[in-house]
């Protein structure tokens, strides 16, 4: 993303902030969605400590608002998550990431796209602080989970195998099940 069309996507969600508060204290999750928003761009414009200060603002306020185990609450510590492993906050994020796909789990169940998405991430995460094992598991449960659930050509589905490729051509097991590619994850870190 351009310099520029940052500072204008900060500028907008500045602007929809200001406009939330603006309304009153009727719309709650409308506030909730100007600040999701704004952090968003502030993670865009590479400006982590503001982004999590206001990600985790937001998922405070939410917790009030919908309780900790409400789906928009959990989209939003999904969002914490993955700000943190954008910053290079990598232990951290996987503690996030794991008590996520934890609660997604208890909350929404294992086949839930939002559940198999936190696996993903964690899978990721792990990966990265170079804990191949574990996130090969997670990479290869996702692909089986998401080939039943999903179907065999859903982009999800492809990601998830891209994914167990990547660690799979890293690690050397071997498993010729999953191509060798390199496929990054996405912006927000999920998979």
């Amino acid at each position: 993303m351009s310099a520029a069309s940052t500072g204008i996507r900060l500028r907008r969600a500045l602007a929809a902030l200001e406009e939330a508060k603006a309304g009153g204290s009727g719309d709650e999750s409308r506030l909730l969605s100007a600040q999701h928003r704004l952090a968003h761009a502030y993670r865009a414009a590479r400006r982590f400590d503001e982004a999590i200060g206001w990600f985790e603002d937001t998922v405070d306020k939410s917790v009030c608002v919908h309780g900790l185990d409400h789906p928009e609450t959990l989209r939003f510590r999904s969002s914490l998550a993955n700000c943190h492993y954008a910053a290079g906050h990598t232990e951290r994020a996987i503690r996030m990431f794991r008590e996520l796909y934890e609660m997604r789990n208890s909350v929404l169940g294992e086949d839930h796209p939002d559940t198999m998405r936190s696996r993903g991430s964690l899978a990721n995460a792990l990966q990265s602080a170079g804990r191949a094992g574990e996130a090969e598991r997670l990479h290869r449960r996702n692909v089986q989970d998401r080939t039943a659930i999903l179907g065999e050509g859903h982009a999800s589905t492809e990601a998830s195998r891209r994914n167990l490729g990547r660690i799979v051509g890293s690690s050397g097991s071997g498993d010729d099940s999953a191509p060798n590619t390199t496929e990054t994850r996405g912006n927000d870190g999920s998979s």
